[in-house]
């Protein structure tokens, strides 16, 4: 198995050797139709599969890249394990974002539903207050009416309390012509009393005229006789 190895080895170095080489000329091919980058790529493809068929550089190409490859496999790792755990927080969150923002929905739906509400509410006061209004302008109508009809009972009350003092007036003046006619009644009556006791006076002289007449007439027959 060794030897196998070993000439598996030399063989494979030797073809890395012959491409190296074909590697080599056809640089120089290029290089001298002025193909310069042409050239520097396939010089430098030459001399990496040379390099890549020496031993040495085998072992030092496996262990660099063992090394590297590990460190940044074990970061890749650390990286990828990091990411996972923010996408993990970041589910998280995003869970405890969806359930506030539900949270937040529902807290606006009935926010909606009380301004619905409330603009129900308000076209219903809006509506009593239209109402509300007419029925003050009819009543301010009905108002202005009793006021015109008031204004025309308190003229007609400013007459009939002129025309009343106008009839005390009159009454008055009446009243004093008929304590003047009183007092001159009373003066009639004294008068009529005074009369009264002379024609008294004068019966009782007449009847006392009249009795000694009557008595002389009725001596003197006898004296005749």
């Amino acid at each position: 198995m060794e030897i196998s190895g070993k000439i598996i080895e030399i063989i494979g170095q030797i073809i890395g050797f012959l491409f190296a080489y074909y590697l080599l000329r056809l640089a120089y091919k290029l290089y001298g139709k002025n193909r310069f980058p042409g050239a520097v790529l396939m010089a430098l493809a030459s001399v990496f599969i040379l390099l890549c068929s020496l031993q040495w550089f085998q072992v030092w190409a496996k262990s660099f890249i063992a090394s590297n490859v590990t460190a940044k496999l074990t970061a890749f790792g650390q990286q990828v394990d990091s990411v996972q755990e923010t996408t993990t927080e970041m589910h998280n969150q995003l869970a405890s974002s969806q359930a506030d923002l539900d949270k937040l929905q529902n807290e606006l739906a009935e926010v909606q539903g009380r301004i619905e509400a409330t603009e129900t509410n308000v076209a219903t006061v809006q509506q009593t207050a239209v109402e509300t209004r007419n029925q003050l302008a009819a009543h301010q109508v009905e108002i202005d009416k009793h006021q015109t009809a008031l204004d025309g009972v308190q003229g007609r009350l400013g007459v009939v309390e002129t025309n009343a003092f106008d009839q005390q007036s009159v009454i008055s003046g009446q009243f004093q012509q008929m304590l003047a006619v009183q007092s001159g009644l009373a003066g009639v009556g004294t008068n009529l009393s005074a009369q009264e006791k002379r024609l008294s006076d004068m019966e009782h002289w007449i009847k006392l005229l009249y009795g000694s007449t009557t008595n002389g007439t009725s001596t003197n027959p006898g004296t005749n006789n």
